[in-house]
């Protein structure tokens, strides 16, 4: 099925398309060196930003600046910041996505945007690595490029899942349902990028259950996996309200939605 993405959405997509590469063209010397992992300060989410963080946020501002729109803008690293005189758009962003796996040379990071404005949501994620992105607009649908159109799968077997699932300690054990329920798991390290292979079907679930939920990291996933068909709960099965606050106490669960509950009850978060 062809892209079903209005005027709007088409045009700040091309925008998104720009801002990666850009990120990409920024970071490509850095990662998997030494010097891309020198602190810079601490960012905005309470976390050290590191060199090749400034790198790929100031890319992605170039981009926006050159855009000639106006954008309210919450980043990972600097926080609020305001671009042109007039916002048109409020944007999540979080230029780099996987920061740990970029300076160790691990090949699974991206850049994550998320604009809205009233009613008009799109989402947009783009594996930094391969080049492959990930887009969604609110009511028309989730895609890939290269790939077409997104689907979650249709898995309702949750002995064949194959999820991806973060905890911490001292809480592991409230991993250890699931882990005796699934097939197999796995920690791939960027929020964003592991969302958009639940939305892909490459993954059936994701379960973050650190209780430390940026916005700016799952805010493009959430659209691009419910557009795809998916549902994305916190662990008691409400539905995820994203707002201008950087940090949200919860956990979250991104899956198929043909067993949801059945994995909030794996965790003691769903009604028995």
């Amino acid at each position: 099925m062809s892209e079903q993405l209005s005027p709007q959405g088409s045009d700040l997509k091309k925008l998104c398309d720009n801002a990666a590469k850009s990120v990409a063209d920024a970071i490509e010397g850095m990662a998997g060196t030494a010097a891309s992992g020198q602190m810079i300060r601490m960012g905005a989410d309470g976390t050290p930003t590191k060199n090749i963080d400034r790198a790929a946020e100031n890319a992605v501002l170039d981009a926006l600046h050159s855009s000639g729109l106006g954008f309210k803008v919450l980043s990972e690293e600097i926080g609020e910041v305001l671009i042109g005189e007039k916002p048109d758009y409020f944007l999540h962003l979080d230029p780099l996505d996987g920061t740990f796996n970029a300076i160790a040379g691990i090949p699974f990071y991206s850049v994550s945007i998320y604009i809205s404005r009233g009613d008009f949501h799109f989402g947009y994620i783009c594996d930094l690595a391969r080049g492959a992105s990930y887009y969604a607009e609110g009511g028309r649908g989730a895609y890939a490029k290269p790939g077409g159109r997104l689907h979650a799968s249709s898995n309702a077997d949750l002995s064949s899942f194959s999820i991806s699932a973060y905890t911490q300690r001292p809480h592991t054990n409230r991993i250890a349902a699931i882990g005796d329920t699934v097939r197999r798991i796995r920690t791939l390290g960027s929020t964003a990028l592991e969302m958009a292979l639940v939305a892909s079907g490459r993954l059936d679930a994701f379960v973050d259950l650190r209780g430390m939920m940026r916005v700016v990291d799952v805010a493009a996933g959430k659209i691009i996996l419910e557009e795809a068909g998916g549902i994305v709960t916190d662990a008691q099965g409400s539905r995820l309200q994203l707002d201008g606050n950087m940090w949200q106490s919860k956990d979250l669960i991104g899956s198929n939605g043909i067993v949801h509950a059945d994995l909030l009850r794996l965790i003691g978060g769903g009604q028995n």
